[in-house]
């Protein structure tokens, strides 16, 4: 990918819609953006950051209308905001929100993981 300028959203935009998935280079220029973004702003909207990231990537992880392998390329990755998270934690509320996050991905990542297998035994 050629270093231009992108905004935030429009990397998020393709990346939800699947435009980018036989280029992965997308995704980790916008984790890497993100870490970069994230150095310069305060906790909480560091914390606002990763949270919108964690939701981009898990939403597309679920969204079954994107190329599997482009899924499963998001979900190798969402582990990565929710780290972030977890090493912001302040408050009580801070930890209720990412146990609540990580809830949702053990929840969601073990119901895809099982439908990407189907898929590949179906390919088999």
């Amino acid at each position: 990918m050629s270093h231009y300028l992108v905004p935030f959203s429009v990397l998020e935009q393709v990346i939800q819609g699947g435009q980018c998935a036989d280029s992965p280079e997308v995704l980790y220029h916008y984790l890497n953006l993100t870490e970069e973004y994230a150095e310069r702003l305060s906790i909480n909207d560091a914390i606002l950051l990763h949270q919108r990231v964690f939701n981009v990537l898990l939403d597309t992880v679920c969204d079954t209308s994107l190329a599997p392998h482009w899924r499963q390329t998001c979900l190798d990755k969402v582990y990565l905001p929710l780290l972030r998270l977890k090493q912001l934690i302040v408050t009580y509320q801070d930890a209720r929100e990412y146990f609540k996050m990580e809830h949702n991905l053990r929840i969601l990542s073990h119901y895809f993981v099982s439908s990407f297998e189907h898929k590949d035994d179906k390919n088999s």
